[in-house]
């Protein structure tokens, strides 16, 4: 099974920015759907604060070098 993150790149990132919006939508629905809380819905800090978080980049020179890359290419 790929990873969540093949996942977004390959399938998610390339819809328009509304649909992305629908799919995030669904699945807050479903995650909201499936928690054991009482609550009816999860709040974003909640569900934010029941993941660990975890460095996407290793330093600040990776940082900038993705954000070179992002930004050349919306010039294409």
């Amino acid at each position: 099974m790929p990873s969540v993150e093949t996942i977004y790149q390959n399938s998610v990132r390339p819809l328009p920015i509304g649909d992305q919006v629908k799919l995030a939508d669904l699945i807050m629905e479903n995650v909201n759907s499936e928690s054991n809380s009482p609550k009816a819905k999860l709040s974003v800090l909640e569900i934010l604060e029941a993941h660990p978080p975890r460095r996407v980049f290793k330093d600040a020179a990776a940082v900038d070098k993705w954000l070179r890359a992002e930004r050349d290419s919306w010039d294409d």
